[in-house]
């Protein structure tokens, strides 16, 4: 024996307030209503009060730290991943505004990618200046054992054999 459920799906009805230019509202009306929130002449109140707390909200000073906290080295990843730690708890414990560990996950992530490139950069430059002594003494040969530099090679992808 099998029970069948009839689910009645209405689709939501426009608003029917017309505009001064003369098109229609094109959102959808309230449920029980031939209006939309903004429309419909009996949710004056509730608009009132929504548009005071979002304007209270709004004004809400952002938590951020005093002025007098001391600056953070961020010369390493590991600087980088302490502030990030550090600004989880303060969010958490309310002392920093969400927006502001926001932006500074995103700065954070830009200076990680600026070291990135750095020291790629620092790399190659390394490299095309063995390079360089390499031709101009070719009596060195490629024996880097006797050079002032060494290079390590390193896989980029961390496993297997460089």
């Amino acid at each position: 024996m099998s029970s069948k459920k009839t689910i009645s799906l209405t689709a939501a009805t426009q608003c029917r307030h017309i505009k001064p230019d003369r098109s229609r509202c094109r959102a959808n009306a309230r449920s029980g209503s031939d209006h939309c929130f903004f429309h419909d002449p009996n949710s004056v109140v509730d608009r009132e009060a929504a548009r005071r707390n979002g304007g209270i909200e709004r004004s809400r000073k952002a938590a951020v730290l005093p002025a007098d906290t001391p600056d953070r080295s961020l010369t390493s990843a590991a600087d980088v991943s302490g502030l990030l730690a550090e600004t989880i708890n303060q969010v958490r414990r309310g002392e920093v505004d969400p927006r502001i560990s926001n932006a500074i996950g995103y700065l954070a992530g830009i200076l990680l990618k600026a070291k990135e490139r750095d020291e790629l950069e620092q790399r190659i430059t390394r490299l095309e200046s063995i390079i360089a002594n390499q031709r101009e003494n070719p009596e060195l040969g490629s024996n880097l054992d006797h050079d002032s530099e060494t290079v390590e090679f390193v896989n980029p992808d961390g496993g297997g054999q460089p």
